[in-house]
């Protein structure tokens, strides 16, 4: 059974855009039209009367001009497509807001205890629960029962121990002295926030945690 710390007073929290590199691109691409614009009317207006160009460059010419256009007008569009989408995604999002998301992400110490979902091998006679924290380094190491479906993080035990924080863990499983896989551990976080970032829609979660969406799991009801 899924255990987790109750939310309360969960509020709607805005859905803000971010700032990306689309419009940058766009202005360069902008500008270069008009700059090719006004290359090839000044030619125009300075060929020599009594040597014009000849109608076949000009043909290329203005053919190069057609494609920059329409490389433009592509450009607008497809940004436009992809404001559009990422607009709905987010709207669409907004309604988790209040909710709890599974995945793998980091997990947000607060003092309280975590229900962390294990994958061990079926083939692990013994496993580990590893705690990293937010520099990279290794603060604790647990021995785990390698055929429990879920644990309780930090362990009453070790709750006084485990500062508040943010924290990646995993587990390291052996089959006798054969070292398995190493497997994430999932839990549950409930959602305060959807904001664009640069990649697409993203949820905040308890702690700060940004998930993209497609690193969803599963969504549920607050507990």
């Amino acid at each position: 059974m899924d255990v987790t710390s109750p939310t309360s007073g969960a509020q709607a929290g805005p859905v803000r855009a971010p700032n990306t590199a689309d419009d940058t691109a766009a202005a360069k691409t902008s500008g270069d039209f008009e700059m090719f614009l006004k290359l090839l009317t000044t030619q125009i207006r300075n060929q020599d009367p009594m040597e014009p160009a000849d109608s076949t460059e000009y043909t290329a010419q203005l053919a190069t001009f057609s494609n920059v256009e329409q490389a433009v007008q592509t450009n607008d569009l497809l940004k436009s497509m992809i404001t559009r989408f990422d607009s709905q995604q987010a709207t669409s999002a907004a309604n988790f807001i209040g909710m709890e998301v599974r995945h793998e992400g980091p997990v947000a110490h607060d003092g309280t205890s975590n229900v962390l979902h294990t994958a061990i091998k079926p083939a692990a006679d013994r496993a580990e629960l590893v705690v990293v924290d937010g520099l990279g380094n290794e603060v604790g190491r647990y021995a785990i029962d390698p055929d429990a479906e879920s644990i309780g993080w930090p362990s009453a035990a070790q709750a006084g121990s485990v500062p508040p924080g943010l924290y990646d863990l995993h587990v390291d499983s052996w089959a006798g002295d054969l070292q398995l896989d190493r497997t994430p551990v999932a839990h549950y976080a409930s959602v305060s926030e959807v904001v664009l970032g640069d990649d697409g829609t993203e949820i905040v979660l308890k702690g700060g945690v940004r998930l993209p969406m497609s690193d969803m799991q599963s969504i549920r009801a607050a507990q």
